[in-house]
Formats: structure tokens, C-alpha cells, sequence
């Protein structure tokens, strides 16, 4: 499986986590608890897990049926995902999620693609430590400590994982580039993903990361079809952001 298809396949899959969370009946009709025992594994063991048939992932991939389970072991072989077979619907462990403040009040995802590209979980939760140290209006997640949301709350995550990026984005270099350039390239991002509340982000995000990254980021939302582009976008662009500051610092 190339580099290129391995993103794309594991960020379908965590679309289709959510999607399940929303929409799982059995889940609805045993007052949440999933007839898998998803729950337990997300409480007890800290991971971050969906369950889904071979049909629902080659429909909303687009990969054909009969090579579903190549790409699965592809992925399974690099670490980026465990699979627990249980007949034609499986259970995915996508990753696992990290007790930031050791209390159990705020949550951060961390997933094992984002190690390939040299993100450790060490690195996520000392970011978001630090964060949350310069501002003491950050925003928690709910009581139930729910690190997933609806759909409909989506532009709210948005905003906090930005408030989180910012941290990452505020210890790089400025690009060496006119004002104007970093402006272009920021009304580029607000004409691309439509969201005039992330424009100061947009403009953090411009005057850092260079034009390509930021083109080629844009390039395969829009490819991919994602159902919140921005969100996307925020995750790949912190992805990339905490890579290159671990390689230009040697952390």
C-alpha cells in the first residue's frame, strides 16, 4: 500500500468511527453500550476502536471489495491499525487515547498514523500541556470526557484543536516571504474551506508552513471528499507542524 493511500484509508476509517458512534443501533438500543464491547475498550484499555463490515469500508473508500482485506493487513503490517476478527464485522483499534492532565478531564487522540510520520504520544500531550499552561480559557470536553463528537459540533472541536496547533505553529520560524504572499496564501485556505471564524488561524498557518504544504494538504481533502474539510485540514497541517519542529529541533 503506498504512502499516499495509507492516510487516506485510516482517516476514512476514523470518519467511519464517528459515523457509527451517531448512528450504531444495537449501541441506541442497549443505552450505548455497544454489543461488541467497544465501550470497555475505550474506558479500560484507553483505545480508540470502531467496529465495520468489509462492505461499508470498500463503499466509502472506494476500493474494491474483493481487495479490502489486502489493505487491512497492509496496514495492520505497519503498525498503523490492530484488527480483532469477529466474522464479517471486525473491530479496529485506530489508536488510543492520552489522560493529558492525569484526572481524566481532558483527552487527546492520539493515532497510530501519526506515528509514522514521528508524532509520539509524548510529543501530543506535552504540546497541549504547554497550551494550556499560556491560556486559562481553554476550552474542556464534556463531563463525560468523550474525546468524539457529533457531527454538529464539529466547527466547536475545530476551534479547540486550533487553540491547540497554535502552540505548535507560535515555536517555528516565520517563511521568509512579502506580507502580501502569506496573505494570498491564507485567502486561499478561507476561500478553500469556507470557515471565516478559523481566519486567524489560516493566517498563523500561512505565514509558517510553506505554500506547497499547505496546497497539496488542500488537494487531497478536496480529493478525498471530506465531510469537514476544515477539520481536516487543521489535523494534517498540526501533523505536519509537529513532525517538521521534531526534526528542526532534534526532540
Amino acid at each position: 500500500m503506498s504512502d499516499t493511500v495509507v492516510p487516506q484509508v485510516n482517516e476514512k476509517l476514523k470518519a467511519l468511527s464517528d459515523e457509527h458512534t451517531v448512528e450504531c443501533l444495537p449501541c441506541k438500543q442497549r443505552n450505548g453500550a455497544h454489543y461488541m464491547g467497544l465501550e470497555q475498550l475505550y474506558e479500560r484499555e484507553k483505545k480508540l476502536a470502531c467496529s465495520l463490515t468489509r462492505e461499508k469500508i470498500a463503499g466509502v473508500t472506494g476500493i474494491a471489495l474483493d481487495n479490502i482485506s489486502r489493505h487491512l493487513s497492509a496496514l495492520q503490517a505497519r503498525g498503523l491499525i490492530e484488527r480483532q476478527r469477529t466474522g464479517r464485522q471486525s473491530v479496529f483499534v485506530l489508536g488510543e487515547w492520552l489522560d493529558v492532565k492525569g484526572d481524566g478531564s481532558y483527552r487527546l487522540e492520539w493515532f497510530y498514523l501519526e506515528g509514522l510520520y514521528g508524532i509520539t504520544k509524548d510529543d501530543l500531550t506535552q504540546s497541549v500541556r504547554s497550551d494550556l499552561t499560556k491560556s486559562s480559557d481553554q476550552t474542556r470536553p464534556s463531563a463525560s470526557g468523550q474525546t468524539r463528537r457529533k457531527a454538529s459540533d464539529n466547527n466547536r472541536k475545530e476551534n479547540r484543536q486550533e487553540k491547540t496547533v497554535n502552540g505548535v505553529f507560535q515555536q517555528l520560524s516565520d517563511l521568509d516571504q512579502p506580507q502580501a504572499r502569506t496573505d494570498y496564501v491564507a485567502q486561499s485556505i478561507l476561500e478553500e474551506l469556507g470557515d471565516t471564524r478559523s481566519s486567524p488561524f489560516y493566517r498563523l498557518v500561512a505565514a509558517k508552513v510553506p505554500e506547497g504544504v499547505i496546497r497539496d494538504a488542500l488537494a487531497e481533502i478536496r480529493q478525498d471528499g471530506a465531510e469537514n474539510p476544515a477539520a481536516l485540514f487543521t489535523y494534517k497541517i498540526k501533523r505536519w507542524g509537529l513532525g517538521h519542529l521534531k526534526r528542526s529541533t532534534g526532540r
